[in-house]
């Protein structure tokens, strides 16, 4: 994966710094049935996509928000955020900006 920088830090309303992404990852995989070796070599990762506001990704972590309550509608001041997810950055594939 690509590090790039997506969060604008300079934007005027502080809901435009925080951009809408799509985050690709896989997904660890694990199963407590009994199977042949045959069905784990065969098995693989699911791909996971997570869209939202791209809050922050640094010290091996992205962070994203889905929802988010305004302090001040005219200012775009965030009072809270929700439905987050924070995905570990080694199992990130790719993200992309959402227009």
């Amino acid at each position: 994966m690509t590090k790039r920088k997506l969060v604008k830090k300079t934007a005027k309303r502080e809901i435009d710094r925080y951009p809408m992404v799509a985050v690709h990852w896989y997904d660890i995989l694990s199963d407590a049935s009994w199977q042949s070796v045959e069905e784990l070599k065969a098995a693989k990762f699911a791909e996971c996509i997570t869209k939202g506001h791209l809050l922050s990704q640094d010290k091996g972590v992205t962070r994203i928000f889905g929802d988010y309550s305004l302090k001040d509608k005219n200012k775009g001041t965030i009072e809270e955020v929700g439905n987050t997810t924070i995905i570990p950055n080694c199992v990130i594939t790719k993200i992309h900006k959402i227009k």
